[in-house]
């Protein structure tokens, strides 16, 4: 007798599960090991996986209220995006213009402090709407779960604030709250820093009431190693979860101190040494990358000066090489890397990384589900996990990839209900 369900999703082309072989994140050569069943299926009950299996043997097993029948698309895994800076106010594209063509900023007030002034005057409502407004834009293109900084006030009423409106986001999309009062030194305090810091601690209490993790830049332009050493040890006492920016500008061990630390994720690693190298590949700590970053700050373009770009080949292959746990992730933001797409986090990876499909997949699944710290509920298509999955208006997972600019989902669902379809939001149920 066939068991009734809920739902069943059968006769894909491709049933990408992005299932690892063994427990944790996909490392090193195990990237290009991606598992694909053709003609695959999975069943769900009360929006969560049951059975995983060929389109044969689920339909001879359930009787299911809802059919998806899949036949000539990709079924995978919805995104997670586990590094955004989320609520902010205003847009920095002019001091882009005057970098990419290498004139003087004419009086832009840039980088964060620029974005920290636009965030202060703009209203709750304005950063809430606009906040909502990127949450459906990756949405639609199959992210379902997301992690949110602060980092944009730099004052303890202006994180609280921050804080405070994400707490408040009513969306579809899984929203994962981080405080980064310690994104950089602000002006008040350049010739005080010590001020600062102290001032950081004393706002960990407030913040961890309103989100889980605590980040930490350790960089040459944000905070060195003893000052961030004392920060990771100010979080751990608030029992905050933590994550790292490090080694972004230049190396000062900030890889290092995060994989010691036990850090959840340490983000960026563009000038990681091979010895904090050998520490993250040592830990569970994930190291997680941005092409989109590296596109838009122009890494890999030679500049007009005769300066050479950064050898991001041979970068990412000494990452994957150290048997590190990586994920990918958007890192959405204002100034360097306005991209809300995952879809184009993995084609800008493959061009800009030289790696293959497979692990592109999996560093946007299954290790950005580790780097969010839900990989137990999500990142892969497999029993047990909540049914958060994309169909795909295309047969095969290389495809996703090999096209560049359009987004190919189709169809977007969260614990099995259809949030998006064909690049539009829709309200659950409908």
């Amino acid at each position: 007798m066939q068991e009734r369900i809920d739902l069943l999703v059968h006769n894909a082309t491709e049933l990408l599960t992005a299932k690892p072989a063994s427990n944790g994140p996909v490392r090193g050569n195990e990237l290009d090991q991606l598992e694909i069943i053709p003609n695959g299926a999975f069943a769900v009950n009360n929006g969560t996986i049951i059975a995983v299996g060929s389109s044969d043997e689920l339909l001879s097993r359930y009787q299911a209220k809802r059919e998806i029948d899949a036949s000539g698309r990709l079924v995978s895994p919805a995104f997670s995006d586990p590094h955004t800076h989320l609520i902010h106010g205003g847009s920095r594209h002019l001091e882009w213009q005057a970098k990419v063509l290498e004139q003087p900023a004419l009086g832009i007030d840039g980088g964060i402090r620029s974005t920290i002034n636009a965030t202060a005057a703009a209203s709750d409502t304005e950063l809430l709407t606009h906040a909502t407004e990127i949450l459906d834009d990756m949405l639609i293109a199959g992210t379902t779960a997301i992690e949110a900084k602060s980092g944009y006030g730099l004052s303890e009423s202006s994180e609280l604030r921050l804080l405070q409106l994400a707490a408040s986001i009513k969306h579809p999309v899984k929203l994962s709250s981080t405080f980064l009062g310690a994104h950089t030194v602000p002006e008040r305090h350049r010739e005080n820093r010590e001020a600062y810091i102290s001032e950081v601690i004393a706002m960990m209490a407030a913040a961890r009431e309103l989100s889980d993790t605590c980040d930490i830049a350790i960089d040459p332009i944000s905070f060195t190693a003893e000052e961030g050493q004392r920060l990771i040890d100010a979080a751990k006492l608030h029992n905050f979860e933590l994550r790292v920016h490090a080694d972004q500008t230049g190396d000062i061990s900030g890889t290092e101190l995060a994989a010691k630390a036990g850090a959840l994720t340490v983000d960026h690693l563009d000038f990681v040494s091979d010895e904090s190298l050998a520490a993250l590949s040592h830990s569970t700590t994930v190291g997680v990358i941005f092409p989109a970053a590296n596109m838009h700050l122009l890494d890999m373009t030679p500049g007009r000066e005769g300066k050479q770009p950064r050898d991001l080949v041979a970068w990412a292959d000494r990452l994957i090489a150290s048997g590190a746990a990586l994920a990918l992730s958007t890192d959405y933001n204002p100034g360097t890397a306005p991209c809300t797409s995952m879809q184009m986090t993995m084609q800008l990876a493959c061009r800009l990384y030289r790696i293959s499909y497979a692990s592109a997949w999996h560093l946007a699944t299954i290790n950005a589900a580790h780097a969010l710290g839900n990989a137990a509920e999500r990142g892969s298509i497999e029993v047990g996990k909540v049914a958060d999955f994309v169909i795909w208006n295309v047969a095969e997972h290389g495809q996703v990839i090999h096209r560049i600019g359009s987004n190919l989902a189709a169809e977007v669902y969260i614990a099995g209900t259809i949030v998006a379809r064909d690049g539009r939001r829709i309200e659950t149920g409908k």
